[in-house]
């Protein structure tokens, strides 16, 4: 039977290497694989040079050891590439390079019992960077039936170039509403038989895997300078399958240079999901001893599953000079006559004539866990002529809530478009806007 250990000397940092040889054939390889610790992947070390000590031999009538070691290193171009032996002879040592390292083919035994003794070291390096390092430990043919013997090995010395990791999941912010089951004209966030009800986690920018959220194809992410014009510093397409919408760019130190106002940028082509979640931009806080800036996620969802939903009630009235918008008796529930109050209904077969008045609520709902900043409220009224329009229609008083109006916004007495001022809606809240129109007036508007 064969065993291998491998453990650390109590006086040095060498690592010691046992192994019982079964057959003159027998071998023992180990590698040093050099991965950069956040994203597992190679990293191509520059100036690796390693030293290995007791290197030795004793053979007696073919039983013994005769200690080979063989290094080689997998660069860019190559999986077996040569290391370059360097000799020790001002050091006292005694083991040569014949294709690998060893004591000299005809050299008298020579057995090394001090650790790190410098008459069996041997001493390589690589000219070109390497990604791991494999030591293949065995003996000569001198040896019919091998027996126990050792060597120890250290590194020496590697340069490289550190890199900075940014990543993240560009993710369907839906909370748990599936594009089948999405509405983009449910304004209904309370009641127990909407899907829009009680979902936290809907529209709120967060990636949250326990809420049936999963990661979707399609989008690039740039790392830039978070200036105008940008730098682009590296773009990455975001994954599918098994790593669908994931992405992660790691970058060297020196590509990046001075420039530590750095931005990730997510975009995409095509009409699927449109309406983002989250900003276009995410500022990663970039520090140079900083290495690795996770989470960078970017929220997008169906247009079905948009925040807004904007819904339209009107009222016919005779035109009274104050007129309570707010009325419960005029915004009841599911209301099917537009005569009675407020109806999503249509005024067909209401009788409308020329000079009375449609009052308008226009109910804006936010689906979404963020508000809706820089909200304007638009409607244009008909007019003759424009889309079919067979009458003019103008703004008449009472004014519900003039504040909330723009100054650009049409007049009493006037045609054209009703238009509020920015205004900010909180998450999962409704609010109301009311104005009163007056049907088939004579003024110059309606020829």
């Amino acid at each position: 039977m064969s065993s291998t250990t491998v453990e650390g000397t109590s006086t040095n940092p060498a690592i010691r290497l046992f192994r019982t040889f079964s057959n003159p054939q027998g071998y023992t390889d180990v590698t040093l694989n050099f991965r950069n610790s956040v994203t597992d992947k190679p990293i191509y070390l520059n100036n690796v040079a390693l030293s290995l000590f007791d290197i030795d031999k004793n053979v007696n009538s073919g039983t013994g050891w005769d200690d080979y070691v063989v290094i080689t290193g997998a660069t860019k171009n190559s999986t077996s590439f040569s290391s370059t032996f360097h000799s020790l002879t001002d050091k006292g040592s005694k083991v040569t390079n014949l294709s690998g390292l060893r004591l000299a083919a005809n050299s008298t035994n020579f057995n090394c019992s001090t650790d790190l003794n410098t008459q069996c070291q041997g001493s390589i390096s690589f000219s070109e960077p390497v990604s791991s390092v494999t030591i293949r430990y065995y003996n000569t043919s001198n040896v019919t039936t091998p027996t126990a013997q050792r060597i120890e090995f250290r590194l020496d010395n590697y340069c490289f170039n550190p890199e900075y990791t940014f990543s993240g999941i560009v993710f369907d912010d839906n909370g748990g509403i599936p594009e089948a089951s999405a509405n983009k004209d449910n304004a209904d966030i309370t009641s127990s038989n909407s899907v829009y009800t009680n979902k936290p986690k809907f529209f709120n920018g967060i990636y949250d895997p326990t809420a049936s959220e999963t990661g979707i194809s399609g989008s690039t992410v740039e790392l830039t300078t978070c200036t105008t014009p940008s730098t682009v510093f590296a773009t990455k397409s975001v994954g599918s399958g098994t790593t669908i919408g994931q992405y992660q760019i790691s970058i060297s130190k020196t590509t990046l240079g001075s420039n530590t106002n750095l931005c990730l940028v997510e975009s995409r082509t095509g009409t699927s999901y449109p309406i983002r979640t989250s900003n276009e931009s995410r500022t990663v806080g970039f520090s140079t001893t900083t290495y690795n800036y996770p989470n960078n996620d970017f929220g997008r969802v169906v247009a079905a599953n948009r925040a807004l939903v904007l819904r339209k009630a009107q009222y016919v009235n005779d035109c009274p000079n104050t007129l309570d918008y707010t009325a419960d008796s005029l915004n009841t529930p599911d209301n099917p006559n537009p005569r009675s109050g407020f109806s999503e209904d249509g005024i067909n077969g209401s009788n409308l004539i020329p000079d009375q008045c449609i009052a308008y609520r226009i109910t804006a709902t936010n689906r979404a866990n963020l508000p809706i900043t820089d909200f304007v409220m638009q409607d244009t009224l008909q007019k003759k002529g424009i889309k079919g329009a067979l009458i003019t229609s103008v703004l008449i008083g009472p004014i519900h809530n003039a504040d909330d109006y723009a100054t650009d916004s049409i007049a009493i007495g006037e045609n054209g478009t009703v238009t509020t001022k920015k205004l900010s809606l909180d998450p999962r809240k409704s609010r109301n806007f009311y104005f009163n129109t007056k049907y088939g007036t004579t003024n110059g508007n309606n020829p």
